[in-house]
């Protein structure tokens, strides 16, 4: 998935004629706490305005006479999910700006459309237990996991990692296309693998697309 599919025109930039009352109010009326300030030309992306940022400035001051700073976090519009993430992460970013190849403005794309598309890639809503194994990290190999689930007639919809630097571990959680994966925890067992934890209850399933959609209706108010 690139980010081009998730491109929202729904959050208008500030401009540098704009002064920090006007910003503000805008920012409020959009219920963020940071808008991307775009050019005169409406193309040319100066930078980011936080509300923390614009607090500190007199109300009449107009926006271009702030300055931006170096640092302008975005996004272009065909890097990768992942990349988009990376970005999130780094500036808890809640509206990130997307740029085309020539590094104009052309949108933004929101943490809920990336936690959408996140978890259309992980397949959460289809049906399947969740398996999370554990093990040393110089253990892991995902040929050997996936060929023990093929030997038990399963299919993994989706595998994450998490490792872990300090214990040197890898957490694995494995989405199946199966609720009785039974066989298959035994076989990981029998095998070595640490099994941390399994989701197979049709209520576990629905606990976690619960608690994921309390997270999107979090992020949208």
């Amino acid at each position: 998935m690139v980010i081009s599919q998730f491109i929202s025109s729904r959050f208008v930039p500030l401009y540098p004629h704009q002064q920090v009352a006007e910003a503000l109010a805008s920012m409020h009326n959009q219920h963020v706490q940071e808008l991307p300030v775009v050019a005169e030309d409406h193309f040319t992306y100066l930078g980011i305005a936080t509300e923390a940022q614009l607090n500190d400035f007199p109300p009449t001051l107009r926006i271009g006479e702030i300055p931006m700073g170096e640092h302008k976090p975005a996004i272009f519009a065909q890097a990768n999910l992942f990349d988009a993430l990376r970005v999130y992460q780094q500036n808890q970013l809640s509206v990130i700006p997307v740029l085309d190849e020539a590094e104009h403005y052309v949108g933004t794309v929101t943490v809920d459309k990336l936690l959408e598309g996140l978890a259309k890639m992980m397949n959460v809503q289809e049906p399947g237990a969740i398996i999370q194994l554990q093990m040393a990290a110089h253990d892991y190999m995902l040929s050997d996991v996936a060929r023990l689930a093929e030997l038990n007639d399963v299919r993994l919809l989706d595998v994450c990692t998490q490792y872990d630097s300090t214990h040197d571990i890898v957490n694995v959680y494995l989405k199946t296309n199966r609720m009785d994966v039974q066989a298959l925890v035994a076989t990981y067992t029998r095998y070595h693998y640490q099994v941390v934890q399994v989701y197979a209850q049709e209520s576990s399933i629905d606990s976690l697309r619960d608690n994921y959609d309390m997270l999107m209706n979090y992020i949208n108010m």
